[in-house]
């Protein structure tokens, strides 16, 4: 797995993303913080993507420490995505699921073509 990225920026972050193969999400990251996304995996259990959804919300992006954290807020809701970085992308990794040790993991990758510096 790539190791964690470093001094991401809100505008390394803005723009379409999408995890592929079985996980088919789309997440969108908007300037002013708003998020959409569609197909989203909300459950994960064994082999199988037990729940899906679409919606909207907020993202936001902290330090604290110097650590990062990304998050995706949908109502009361966080879900924090791990940025990774190897070959110049960044990837934004989704573990679904109650159970992180039996779950799957959705990489997001831009499909915009914007490179991460």
């Amino acid at each position: 797995m790539e190791p964690e990225a470093q001094d991401v920026s809100r505008s390394d972050l803005v723009g379409r993303w999408h995890a592929g193969e079985s996980c088919d999400s789309s997440l969108v990251l908007e300037k002013d913080g708003s998020a959409r996304w569609k197909r989203w995996v909300t459950g994960y259990n064994g082999y199988r993507i037990t729940g899906r959804e679409s919606g909207k919300g907020t993202w936001t992006l902290e330090a604290f420490q110097g650590k990062q954290t990304f998050e995706v807020k949908n109502g009361h809701t966080f879900e924090p995505l791990m940025m990774l970085q190897g070959d110049g992308q960044l990837t934004l990794l989704q573990i679904s699921g109650e159970d992180p040790d039996n779950s799957i993991g959705c990489r997001f990758k831009r499909v915009d073509g914007q490179k991460f510096n």
